[in-house]
């Protein structure tokens, strides 16, 4: 998938199998500091839609670019700016979104101090409710570490 970090693979994935449950679009937002960070870090955006006369050969090709089954119309979307959880919530509101899933790293104590949480800004300014996944412990004990494999995250 292409998202920044392993837990935010989790929260696409877990988005993807709520949107195939309800039959919904699903938007895919990434937010970059500058436009060379958005190149380097995401290459590629638009939107995928699946088609009853997909080929084995394109299904195959979509998935692969995707990283998840074409089941469902997926926008990948990037966008430039310094405060993610407006950008965020300015989408939501654009787009007329009915639910927000964002992963969370789950951190606290000094360095939730001094990063903050955009997961806490956008639960509290968002209008449409918010669904954050943070990672297990043994997950955070494994990013901690730089393991080179974590634990799967359970699905929906």
């Amino acid at each position: 998938m292409n998202a920044v970090s392993w837990i935010g693979d989790v929260a696409v994935g877990y988005a993807h199998t709520l949107a195939e449950k309800d039959s919904a679009e699903l938007h895919v937002l990434h937010i970059a500091a500058n436009s060379n960070e958005a190149a380097v870090r995401h290459g590629i955006a638009g939107t995928s839609e699946p088609r009853a006369d997909d080929s084995s050969e394109h299904k195959q090709w979509r998935d692969a670019i995707l990283g998840e089954n074409g089941t469902i119309k997926r926008i990948d979307v990037i966008q430039i700016g310094a405060d993610v959880s407006q950008k965020i919530i300015a989408y939501a509101n654009a787009q007329q979104i009915d639910l927000i899933v964002m992963a969370s790293h789950g951190r606290s104590g000094l360095s939730h101090f001094w990063l903050g949480s955009v997961a806490e800004q956008v639960i509290r300014s968002a209008s449409c409710p918010v669904l954050v996944l943070r990672p297990r412990p043994e997950e955070l004990a494994c990013e901690s570490a730089k393991a080179s494999r974590c634990p799967p995250h359970p699905a929906v």
